[in-house]
């Protein structure tokens, strides 16, 4: 994904297919939202972002082996996300 593209999903805000959260969500209600996408027909979940569409950027280390973590772990049957981390929105601020 694009910067450009990127930007223009928060810009758009949120729907039933993209999905705001700040990294530091707890790991079932991450499940929780997956699942629901899952079940539905795909679509977005952005961390880094609050839900007004203000970037705070990713604070966890080692985001991506979490997110992986938390799919095997809380998820059944388990799922593997497309995982992407977009560097540098905002000066210093990624968003996953």
């Amino acid at each position: 994904m694009t910067h450009t593209e990127l930007l223009e999903i928060i810009k758009n805000g949120e729907s039933s297919g993209v999905e705001f959260k700040r990294d530091v969500i707890e790991n079932h209600a991450l499940a929780k939202e997956l699942v629901a996408f899952s079940n539905f027909d795909g679509g977005i979940v952005l961390l880094g972002v609050e839900d007004d569409g203000t970037i705070s950027g990713l604070t966890r280390p080692d985001l991506e082996e979490w997110v992986m973590t938390t799919c095997r772990d809380k998820i059944r049957p388990g799922i593997i996300p497309f995982f992407e981390i977009v560097r540098n929105v905002e000066s210093g601020k990624h968003v996953a």
